[in-house]
């Protein structure tokens, strides 16, 4: 099964993924952001796109990735990403469906006032690009009328942890 963590930046997808992979037995922490920083990391800036979710190759790339360790891997596998813009959404999960690949997608809601104030501890530039994104993140994860949600404000992360472990039912 793949367990695809979404919410907007800064509402704990990272944390939430370590400790259910510490939490699940023989699971796999993937990191879809790894690609994008090979793009960040390996094309001149003049031809860099600004979100990652607009590299049609990010999006195949992840879906390869994704399926390949499905089909092989024995585990459960935990991505932790943003994905919030259609096409990307269609393109990795939406695919991902259709091929009958066992995923479970939840979106971590967090108020915009507490996800402005966990954004307040990163760096100048993901702070802005977190902040400037919010609203259409938001506008967005309203969209996806048929997605899991989980509440992840004013609670500790292992409760959150034990709600998703609790759906997935891996107990």
């Amino acid at each position: 099964m793949i367990i695809w963590l979404n919410g907007a930046f800064g509402a704990g997808k990272t944390t939430i993924a370590e400790i259910l992979n510490k939490k699940i037995p023989n699971s796999y922490l993937y990191d879809p952001e790894e690609i994008g920083d090979f793009f960040r990391h390996n094309l001149p800036k003049s031809i860099q796109k600004d979100d990652f979710q607009d590299y049609d190759e990010w999006r195949d790339w992840n879906f390869h990735i994704l399926k390949k360790l499905n089909d092989e891997y024995e585990g459960h596998v935990i991505a932790p990403m943003t994905l919030y813009k259609k096409d990307a959404f269609e393109s990795i999960i939406g695919r991902l469906r259709k091929e009958n690949v066992d995923i479970r997608h939840f979106i971590l809601e967090v108020d915009k006032d507490q996800v402005l104030k966990r954004l307040s501890n990163r760096s100048e530039g993901l702070k802005e690009w977190g902040a400037n994104r919010l609203n259409d993140i938001n506008e967005s994860f309203e969209k996806m009328t048929h997605e899991e949600r989980i509440k992840n404000d004013g609670r500790k992360p292992i409760e959150t942890v034990d709600e998703i472990i609790e759906r997935l039912n891996l107990d």
